[in-house]
């Protein structure tokens, strides 16, 4: 899959802040449960059946690791993350603003941002609270599991090519998204996050406009949905009608109490940015009942601002590895099959999974506590029964 139009073939270096974190013990992994996804009533939306319901409202949908196995997750098996619900709009009436620290203010609509030169690259989104309810103790917020996460085929403009027909101000530091999601009170404050201006000028962040072939839809954040690719999905604000460009990091509660992680040893939080290392199994399942002799094992990983160089698999608790082979392309910002083949003996059997990446991390055994639940990256298990 083309990623970028072939003028655009480097990726520009980007910084992050980096934290050492400490490696526990496979025992850890082992020892803390791995409860099984919770059961509830279908989801009140056509074409999300499969999907487990979080919350009604605002709609909050999570995916059943089963409908995870693909490549490219269709509509039907990618998750739903809403902090407020959002009308539909029509796309002929769009309309987005960009304005603030610019020299030329830009009203665009729909087809303004069709003329624009296309891009298609796929991309994975992952909530924040991905696997928030292993934390320990006990984070409050939704309880996501393991399927907060999809990996899509998106088409639009790069915002790049939009903020400089907006010209921005040598003052323009970062860009203050905002969607048309309503507040479910006039009391709450507007969900709105931002960020710094050279992650927007990234010529793999983009309006998109198609996801996965057809217009994006609405509970994806259609017409026009920002799509910050590598950082937590609350930075691809959903719906976007606004782009203020702005000489400071925006100051609302989403961006100064929400969304944020402890410093280890300190006092100290820091606004979440970038997705974690991470990997899961997809398939066996946790507790499934299967047959001595080869057994395929097969995943998916990925790595935010890194990209995937190795999946490791262990069946000894994690007293030995043996690397998996990567599958499908290693496209920027999606995520990357894995596959591995072990000879399962009879007997209670665990096979653990853990990601590395380019940028040095390693999936951990263990994380520290989060208040907010956030960054759950350590090593998936699932225990089967070989008999």
């Amino acid at each position: 899959m083309s990623r970028l139009s072939d003028t655009d073939d480097h990726r520009p270096a980007i910084s992050r802040r980096a934290f050492v974190i400490h490696m526990g013990t496979a025992a850890a992994v082992l020892g803390a449960g791995l409860p099984a996804l919770a059961q509830t009533a279908a989801p009140p939306v056509a074409g999300k059946e499969k999907l487990i319901v979080r919350s009604p409202r605002p709609l909050n949908l999570e995916a059943p690791l089963p409908q995870l196995a693909d490549e490219i997750t269709p509509y039907e098996s990618f998750f739903v993350r809403n902090n407020y619900d959002g009308p539909e709009m029509d796309p002929a009436q769009y309309v987005l603003r960009v304005d603030g620290e610019v020299d030329n203010p830009l009203t665009l609509r729909l087809d303004d941002l069709r003329r624009l030169e296309q891009v298609t690259q796929t991309i994975v989104l992952e909530c924040a609270g991905n696997g928030r309810s292993f934390h320990s103790p006990k984070a409050s917020g939704l309880q996501w599991e393991y399927g907060a996460v999809g990996n899509a085929v998106w088409k639009g403009v790069r915002l790049a090519d939009v903020l400089r027909l907006a010209r921005p101000r040598a003052t323009a530091k970062h860009v203050v998204p905002d969607g048309n999601d309503t507040a479910p009170t006039p009391q709450a404050p507007d969900f709105i996050r931002s960020h710094p201006i050279r992650k927007a000028l990234d010529p793999y962040t983009m309006l998109a406009l198609e996801m996965n072939g057809k217009p994006v839809p609405h509970l994806h954040g259609g017409p026009v949905r920002l799509l910050v690719p590598g950082w937590i999905g609350s930075a691809s604000i959903k719906w976007v009608t606004h782009l203020m460009l702005a000489d400071k990091e925006w100051g609302g509660p989403f961006m100064q109490r929400s969304y944020r992680s402890p410093i280890p040893d300190t006092k100290e939080s820091y606004s979440l940015t970038s997705l974690e290392c991470k990997s899961v199994i997809v398939r066996p399942l946790d507790g499934a009942q299967i047959s001595p002799g080869p057994l395929a094992v097969s995943g998916h990983a990925w790595a935010g601002e890194g990209t995937i160089v190795a999946v490791h698999i262990s069946t000894d608790g994690g007293k030995s590895w043996t690397p998996a082979r990567l599958t499908g392309p290693a496209d920027p910002y999606a995520w990357r099959g894995w596959e591995h083949t072990i000879d399962a003996k009879s007997g209670p059997l665990t096979v653990m999974a853990r990601a590395a990446d380019s940028l040095g991390r390693v999936q951990p055994a263990s994380r520290p506590p989060d208040p907010q639940g956030y960054r759950w990256n350590v090593i998936h298990a699932v225990r089967l029964n070989v008999a």
